[in-house]
């Protein structure tokens, strides 16, 4: 449990058991592991969603539960707290389902960290852990498997990838990204195993996240950031008159090959596809192994069989994987990365390429590239990938909505040469420092402090997780200023190092950039005119800056920076409610700071600070809902309690409580 703390008592005093000081485990049980990171991110979400309110389980007092329970070792410690729940669910015959509950900053009760989910018997004292999977299908009333044939299509998809997430994690976790000496590497070797880092969580508070479906266990092995294994493209020769390109392939026709392979290799190709008869008809681009094993044949047999598409034999020099499976990065020092399609089925959606996001994307990096135009502190902090150099195939006939076309594509993303060849750089995804290792050995803090000639102590760990919250909001409120706010979850959001200062904030995946025409035209820039399929649902455009604020609010605070403080509480042993403190702190200051009008200003106060509700973007009943089938990731919203308003409070009772000690 949390321990109230009185605000303004944060130690400067070295934290006990330092992080330099400790040792890597031995024998890491990543069955454990992965089954409790999961269970945690299971209940939590299952609570704020509120698809455990009806069950006819009771809240207990800890008081208020048999003893022999307050006794359990797995318990310790924590009955004791009076704001602790015993959330127990009867099951018939003296059994029930029991866990511990506490409140929230977050969200207003969750489960209590490393504590497990119980089925017991009361009457003999008898209890035994559940997993998630079995957790889960008594709340769909599935206890048996002869249950099975009362759950619904989503109930089976939820829990089909659920067990996929389980057996995914674990192999995950079993196996150590390498960390060592980190300060030591070039850029790009650095950013590489921040990359197999971020991959081990996925994404925070999702409990299907790691969930790659499709994926066999020697092709998750194979293809994975974490396991650092090269992966060899497949080349296909697309028809000319058939493929679409983007806003960065010039009148000339530029081609794949120009940016992803080194002389010898463009060679090879240009020999085969003269051999052929197809380097003046065709365009060769680069198939991810897998999708050219298991996609293509499906979707695209007749382009094949006809010739539009035709598979070629020559290999160029491998890949690796990043933490977005369908990206990887060069093995050459090269600043030129690359995102192809697969048709596996991740976070609830398939990870196909279409033409259609790309040329949303080209339009998104226009308005991005003209707000740093607008905002000179925007043109010295702000970096974007170049990714207007794609190929789509697009059959004669086809929409930029149809299925097939979507599964054979590429995109070349160039990151900003001025950083990655700078030796003073740090390119770390905020997604890394929201993901503790398993062993919790080490944390990209404690680099950045020795950088710095700091100790680790709670005063300079608190004020290093400041100066990220400063750049990171600065960034964005300048951009939300404007009209538009990127998708700055942990993967997309890469924060920019220099010197042991953080300076800046790199984006990629421009394709979501979300905007409020209005703004835009008061700023001089114009509608984009995004391509949105008749009757999808639209999450890029929004008719205020209040709407816009919905994604700083849950992708930004909620999902980024959560992560990043209970991932620095937990290795540093810190207070949640001081580290929030500190981040409202910052946004308030930068708030005040940025030339937002009165009216704005009061808006983002009201709906930041001053509300007891903030939006909530529920991840599991959509995926429930939806049943499986095409689309982006699944998503709805709710409502949940408003984090900077519970940590306020907390920090008043606290002094409360210590004035009548006192």
């Amino acid at each position: 449990m949390r321990s109230p703390t009185v605000q303004g008592s944060i130690s400067d005093t070295p934290i006990s058991e330092s992080p330099m000081e400790r040792t890597p485990m031995q024998s890491l049980d990543a069955q454990r592991h992965a089954q409790a990171q999961i269970m945690q991110s299971l209940v939590d979400g299952l609570l704020v969603e509120g698809l455990l309110d009806d069950l006819g389980a009771a809240w207990l007092a800890t008081t208020e539960i048999d003893h022999w329970i307050t006794q359990l070792p797995v318990f310790e410690g924590h009955v004791d707290d009076p704001s602790t729940r015993f959330w127990h669910w009867p099951q018939g015959r003296g059994n029930g389902i029991g866990m511990l509950l506490q409140p929230g900053i977050a969200q207003a009760w969750e489960k209590v960290p490393r504590t497990p989910v119980i089925v017991m018997n009361v009457d003999h004292g008898e209890w035994e852990a559940l997993d998630p999977v079995a957790f889960m299908r008594r709340v769909f009333g599935a206890v048996t498997q002869d249950d099975d044939q009362i759950l619904g299509q989503g109930q089976k998809v939820f829990l089909e990838a659920l067990s996929d997430s389980l057996w995914q994690a674990e192999s995950s976790v079993a196996h150590r990204v390498e960390t060592h000496d980190l300060p030591s590497r070039d850029t790009a070797a650095h950013f590489a195993i921040m990359e197999q880092w971020a991959s081990l969580l996925d994404r925070p508070y999702h409990p299907t996240a790691k969930a790659k479906q499709g994926l066999s266990e020697n092709e998750y092995r194979a293809y994975m950031a974490e396991f650092n294994a090269p992966i060899t493209l497949r080349w296909v020769a697309l028809a000319r008159d058939q493929v679409m390109t983007g806003a960065g392939v010039d009148e000339a026709g530029a081609e794949p090959v120009q940016w992803l392979t080194d002389v010898e290799d463009r060679k090879a190709l240009e020999r085969e596809m003269t051999a052929r008869g197809l380097v003046r008809t065709h365009v060769a681009i680069p198939v991810h192994p897998w999708q050219h094993e298991h996609a293509l044949p499906h979707w695209l047999e007749a382009a094949f069989a006809m010739g539009d598409c035709v598979s070629l034999e020559s290999v160029t020099a491998p890949w690796l994987a990043t933490s977005s499976l369908r990206s990887l990065a060069p093995t050459t020092a090269s600043p030129h990365f690359l995102k192809l399609p697969m048709a596996i089925h991740s976070l609830g959606a398939s990870r196909y390429l279409p033409a259609v996001k790309m040329l949303n994307g080209d339009l998104s990096a226009r308005l991005l590239h003209q707000a740093r135009e607008k905002d000179v502190r925007l043109a010295e902090t702000l970096y974007l990938c170049d990714e207007g150099k794609w190929w789509a195939y697009m059959p004669e006939g086809a929409t930029l909505f149809d299925e097939a076309p979507r599964h054979l594509s590429a995109m070349v993303r160039s990151y900003p040469p001025e950083l990655l060849d700078d030796p003073g750089v740090r390119l770390v995804p905020m997604a890394t420092l929201g993901t503790p290792l398993p062993g919790g050995e080490h944390h990209v803090v404690d680099d950045w402090l020795a950088q710095r000639g700091m100790a680790a102590t709670a005063v300079s760990v608190q004020g290093l997780f400041g100066e990220l919250c400063e750049v990171f909001f600065d960034i964005n409120l300048r951009m939300l200023r404007l009209g538009m706010l990127a998708e700055v979850h942990g993967q997309n959001a890469v924060l920019v190092f220099r010197d042991g200062q953080c300076q800046g904030l790199l984006l990629r995946d421009h394709d979501s950039l979300r905007i409020s025409v209005d703004r835009l035209e008061r700023h001089g820039m114009q509608d984009p005119c995004y391509c949105i399929k008749p009757g999808h649902a639209n999450t890029l455009y929004h008719d205020s800056l209040e709407a816009l604020l919905f994604w700083l609010q849950t992708l930004a605070i909620q999902v980024n920076l959560r992560a990043i403080i209970d991932t620095l509480a937990d290795h540093y042993t810190l207070s949640r409610d001081d580290l929030w403190r500190e981040m409202a702190m910052r946004l308030e200051a930068r708030i005040d700071a940025m030339l937002f009008d009165d009216h704005d200003r009061a808006m983002l106060k009201e709906q930041l600070f001053e509300g007891e509700q903030w939006p909530y973007k529920r991840l599991i009943a959509p995926i429930i809902e939806r049943a499986g089938g095409p689309g982006s990731m699944p998503f709805g919203t709710s409502a949940t309690c408003n984090p900077f308003v519970r940590v306020r409070r907390q920090a008043g009772e606290s002094i409360k409580e210590a004035l009548t000690e006192a």
